[in-house]
């Protein structure tokens, strides 16, 4: 009897000591892999007559599945940074009259994925979040598209905000009104810091700011916005303060309160998402509109293609979100040595 030869493409995986999404890259001909592991890859899928399982509608289907995947109720219920409704209104806009069943799923019922997350979706959004690659990899295998939201990821398809060049327009408008002493109030645990981070840095540079780098403070969440990040603001003379979003300004602004300095009277501060928050703070904030619905259109709009056409293409864009001036900035006031 002849040995079992492995069917799926997470036994090729095993077999070959690499993961499922290098087995699936390697077959759909990606670039970056090295030539053993490719050239293994191959032998093993031609010793066992392999072939990846191909997306198929079901014929007594009328409508497409699509799952999107959102931050967790708890992440969203501290720090409000989108409207889960204004996804949903974006993609069914994007389909259009094409018949189509939208369902929310949080990455916390991801979990360690066994198998597809679900059951029966014909296409995937991830807002805002991060998956593995033993998802990807199952995900590519089945041969479903999925693309991300405001995460720019090599090799994926994406829609996202330009965190950058919004970050920077913030910067050149506190320059604008002469503020000279900029801090930042970064997230140290999110990987869109580093774009916001650096529209910081290159606007002070532009600005002609050489100590900027003196005055960041990065918080590890929300919560972690507390007296001390204002009191690290108030120590060193700040005229503004550039927040990683608008709930990270909305606290750090109750902060000043408590220690008596006024928004923008003493202390400019401006936000980022222009999350539903902030429509009820006053000050209103200065902010960037992350441009949910837009994200969200175009990346449906991309997934409807890929499973009504079946086309193979990669969506790498990003939007430039709006720029909101609210009432956190003013002009500067020059203080007394």
């Amino acid at each position: 009897m002849s040995p079992k030869r492995p069917r799926r493409l997470d036994d090729i995986a095993r077999t070959c000591g690499v993961s499922a999404s290098t087995v699936s890259r390697v077959l759909s001909n990606a670039p970056g892999i090295s030539a053993g592991t490719r050239r293994r890859v191959l032998e093993a899928v031609e010793a066992c007559d392999f072939s990846p399982r191909k997306r198929k509608r079901h014929i007594s289907r009328s409508a497409i599945r699509i799952t999107v995947v959102i931050p967790g109720r708890q992440r969203l219920a501290t720090n409000p940074f989108f409207d889960p409704g204004e996804l949903v209104v974006a993609i069914n806009n994007a389909f259009g009259d094409v018949p189509r069943e939208v369902s929310l799923l949080t990455y916390e019922d991801l979990g360690a994925p066994t198998g597809l997350p679900g059951p029966g979706a014909d296409g995937f959004i991830f807002a805002f979040g991060e998956i593995d690659d033993s998802m990807r990899g199952l995900l590519r295998g089945a041969d479903i598209p999925y693309i991300f939201l405001n995460r720019v990821r090599q090799g994926e398809s994406y829609v996202s905000c330009n965190n950058f060049k919004g970050m920077l327009r913030l910067g050149r408008h506190l320059a604008e009104r002469s503020y000279r002493r900029v801090g930042y109030l970064g997230c140290a645990d999110n990987v869109i810091d580093i774009d916001r981070y650096r529209g910081f840095a290159v606007a002070m540079t532009e600005a002609g700011l050489s100590d900027f780098k003196a005055n960041v403070y990065r918080a590890a969440e929300i919560a972690s916005v507390d007296g001390r990040a204002a009191a690290f603001f108030k120590e060193r003379r700040c005229d503004a303060v550039m927040c990683f979003n608008d709930n990270f300004a909305i606290r750090l602004i109750s902060h000043f309160r408590d220690m008596g300095l006024h928004v923008p009277g003493d202390v400019a501060v401006t936000g980022f998402d222009r999350s539903p928050a902030q429509a009820l703070f006053r000050p209103s904030i200065t902010t960037i509109s992350l441009s949910t619905y837009e994200m969200a259109f175009l990346a449906a709009r991309w997934l409807r293609d890929n499973i009504e056409q079946r086309e193979a293409r990669i969506m790498r864009l990003e939007v430039e979100g709006a720029f909101i001036e609210g009432d956190s900035v003013g002009w500067r006031r020059v203080r007394d040595a």
